[in-house]
């Protein structure tokens, strides 16, 4: 998996203090409405701020749904770690002794000792290394957009439905790879981990243009089609399905990563093929 990948599907899209656009769409079909905003799960100091347009369509909602509700995240680290922990042996034994010095060196730069990678499979090893690196750039998940989500439903008593499980997910992350070996992961790892301040400065330059299309590109550029298929569209079609059997409200807020929203099986378009007219909020 390449690097640019992992930090879109473990971050979503990354939101500076200096940001002012806003992926906000809007879905009508009979008596149903549909407001969907494109997250972004970690942002740099104060982050990302709720426009006067999301508030009020926030106010407008019975129901907010999110990829996983807050109260399901609770044990997410515990079910990651009974898939990242190696069935046996050590990760070092998968990779040659040249990688594996160069991967722990670099790990230590970030913090990370040898022993707390060893016992990992190579996937997550990945994602503790790329996840460190892109905290050290100075973004914190407390400044992205779900954080003020949440605030607003606690504070106005909206409830916060889940459109699928942390297994879920970590599904995906683990079938968008599976055909790749773990020396593979750890050589990508290794040539593509001082990127990672070039690719967020690319990432938030699309974000702070408000340029939905530049983000596909970026998007579809990156990301193999069976990786897409996995990560995201098959997601994508098992939302629109959930969504699809809430017949208990006639207004709803959907908050997910905004690289869902992107392309022909992306949720905008899924829903503008069950009906709905979808445009974007100004």
């Amino acid at each position: 998996m390449k690097l640019k990948i992992v930090i879109v599907t473990l971050l979503a899209l990354l939101w500076s203090t200096l940001s002012s656009a806003e992926v906000f769409y809007k879905a009508v079909q009979g008596d149903k409405t549909l407001w969907i905003m494109g997250t972004v799960h970690a942002a740099k100091g104060d982050g990302f701020a709720l426009s006067d347009q999301a508030q009020d369509a926030l106010a407008q909602s019975e129901v907010i749904w999110m990829e996983v509700a807050p109260e399901k995240l609770k044990n997410a680290q515990a079910a990651f770690m009974a898939h990242a922990m190696r069935s046996q042996g050590t990760l070092e034994e998968n990779v040659d002794s040249e990688t594996w010095q160069a991967f722990t060196q670099v790990a230590q730069q970030y913090g990370i000792p040898e022993q707390n990678l060893n016992p990992l499979n190579a996937w997550f090893a990945q994602i503790v290394l790329v996840a460190t690196a892109v905290n050290h750039a100075g973004y914190a998940q407390e400044a992205g957009v779900e954080s003020k989500i949440e605030q607003f439903a606690d504070a106005n008593s909206v409830p916060i439905k889940s459109l699928e499980t942390v297994e879920r997910q970590i599904n995906a992350l683990v079938q968008a790879q599976s055909d790749v070996g773990e020396q593979e992961i750890i050589e990508q790892t290794l040539t593509e981990i001082d990127q990672v301040n070039e690719v967020l400065d690319g990432i938030i330059a699309s974000w702070q243009q408000g340029d939905l299309t530049a983000l596909g590109k970026l998007l579809n550029d990156s990301m193999p089609p069976q990786m897409a298929e996995e990560l995201l569209y098959k997601r994508n079609r098992e939302w629109i399905a959930k969504l699809a059997t809430d017949n208990q409200s006639d207004s709803a807020f959907i908050a997910v990563g905004a690289g869902h929203l992107v392309g022909d099986e992306g949720v905008l378009t899924l829903l503008e093929k069950t009906g709905y007219r979808v445009s974007e909020v100004d």
